[in-house]
């Protein structure tokens, strides 16, 4: 396994793995948190790194740092035969620049839709809110820059490109994202066991509906083999 590990001020320490796809890296983050490092509060994956943050003196960097590789030399990766998890997201394609998207890469919306709900996606990292999925796999021709004007507000659901990637906003909030649709499913609740919908490593496909109803989230998560 290729890592390097290093300090992030003086309190935090990086592990950088240049190789590890979204799903290593979830497995990675879940391993060092089920090991519960003293003095560690908050783990956090990246698209090809995991930030640790820890209190002083509970444990200091060099204690840390030794702890992090005697878990990383034992972990137990899982197999590629293994089932993994594909979230099949309801998407009405009726976001406000649907068609401004479309004009960018003089085409047509319907297009657009079809270019976008074709392929799978995976869950690169989650980020920028709470629970909002980075999603790689975004079909070149659909990489459009981020709006100049961000809006003030974005409706919990809209689902948007933001250059090469695509996401689904889990709150409302602002956003500078090209929306193209929206979900009934519910991407982030407190009320739930798990409030983020979305896991580092997932595949996603988006399904396009003519029409939304309310989703459950056991409805639109299956298990699939790799």
């Amino acid at each position: 396994m290729n890592y390097s590990m290093y300090p992030i001020g003086d309190s935090a320490l990086q592990i950088k793995l240049p190789n590890a796809n979204a799903l290593l890296l979830h497995q990675f983050s879940t391993s060092i948190h089920q090991n519960r490092c003293l003095g560690v509060h908050d783990i956090v994956p990246g698209l090809e790194t995991i930030t640790i943050f820890y209190q002083f003196p509970q444990t200091n960097y060099y204690e840390l740092e030794a702890k992090l590789i005697t878990i990383l030399q034992n972990i137990k990766l899982t197999t590629s035969e293994s089932p993994i998890r594909t979230l099949y997201i309801p998407t009405l394609y009726d976001g406000p620049d649907l068609l401004e998207v479309a004009h960018f890469h003089k085409t047509t919306p319907e297009n657009i839709i079809e270019w976008h709900s074709t392929p799978t996606y995976e869950v690169s990292m989650l980020g920028f809110l709470p629970g909002f999925p980075y999603l790689s796999g975004l079909p070149a021709c659909l990489h459009t820059p981020r709006k100049k004007e961000p809006r003030l507000q974005v409706e919990a659901g809209s689902i948007g490109i933001g250059g090469s990637s695509t996401g689904i906003y889990p709150i409302a909030s602002p956003g500078g994202w090209n929306l193209i649709g929206r979900t009934s499913v519910s991407i982030f609740s407190l009320e739930e066991e798990q409030p983020f919908l979305f896991q580092q490593g997932d595949k996603v496909k988006f399904v396009s509906v003519s029409e939304l109803v309310k989703s459950n989230r056991e409805d639109v998560i299956f298990y699939e083999k790799n």
